[in-house]
């Protein structure tokens, strides 16, 4: 295992851990006064003189950029270990070392281990609240979407807020079966069917709601199959991108007849709700 170890001024963090994430499989950061401290965690080193010119090349100077191998044991998971509690909507998110949320249908327990959705992110949060916000406005889906659904969080959301049956998509393994064991331990496995596929292609049936929190280049590029997968009344909810993506994110849906019906902002990073024009509703 390897550790790769950036310091850079503080302002600047938010860029590095986007880029971090295209080389390593987690990161975290530590902030102390002007400066951040970013760490990346890999199985195989990562190119630390590459991601030293890109950082060049974006302007960001860095005060530190290490490499160091670390011991091989399950990392993810200790440091998931130290989270506390999040609210999300009406949902209590937490690991299985934080005790029980006192309303136990606010409560989801999601171990999120070598996946990604513990809601500590800006971007798991406000997919939470953009769904809680659906539901509030009286939607009631038939059939559910959670397309990259990493630890399966927003699959067991969607089912938690609809009872209905809610297909969770992803193309890792690890994540999968970490969804699997998230859905079962959160006892909503009579709506939820966590699946390995890659992309929407590989799925034929139409759905009422998608819920997608990838990055920017995934969510362009899977615009067109994302409109043939979303029925006539449905919505779309869509994170992972920050703000100066928006554009080429947007133009890719609106070129397939969606419309933003709603945005989120939380620190530089944005969540859309889009649907159809009204008048196909």
């Amino acid at each position: 295992m390897y550790r790769i170890r950036v310091r850079v001024p503080a302002d600047a963090r938010i860029t590095v851990e986007e880029m971090l994430l295209g080389i390593t499989e987690a990161s975290s950061t530590v902030i102390e006064g002007g400066e951040a401290e970013v760490l990346g965690y890999s199985r195989q080193p990562p190119d630390t003189r590459v991601f030293e010119q890109a950082l060049e090349g974006v302007g960001i100077p860095t005060r530190t950029c290490l490499l160091e191998p670390v011991p091989d044991d399950d990392w993810v998971t200790r440091g998931l270990a130290r989270l506390p509690p999040v609210r999300a909507g009406r949902f209590v998110l937490r690991g299985r070392h934080s005790p029980v949320c006192s309303a136990a249908r606010s409560d989801i327990c999601v171990d999120a281990g070598p996946a990604f959705g513990t809601g500590h992110h800006p971007t798991t949060a406000t997919m939470i609240e953009t769904l809680v916000h659906l539901a509030q406005r009286g939607f009631r889906p038939k059939l559910a979407l959670d397309m990259g659904t990493g630890a399966g969080t927003l699959a067991i959301v969607m089912a938690r807020l609809w009872r209905c049956p809610v297909l969770a998509a992803d193309n890792d393994q690890a994540a999968v079966q970490c969804a699997r064991e998230n859905v079962v331990r959160n006892r909503v496995a009579r709506w939820v069917d966590v699946v390995e596929v890659d992309g929407y292609d590989a799925i034929s049936s139409v759905f009422d709601v998608v819920a997608a929190n990838l990055f920017a280049d995934p969510l362009r590029a899977m615009a067109p199959a994302l409109a043939r997968s979303l029925s006539a009344r449905g919505y779309a909810a869509l994170s992972g991108l920050l703000v100066r993506q928006r554009l080429p994110v947007l133009r890719a849906h609106v070129d397939q007849g969606l419309t933003v019906r709603r945005t989120v902002r939380r620190d530089d990073w944005l969540t859309f709700l889009l649907a159809r024009p009204r008048a196909a509703r």
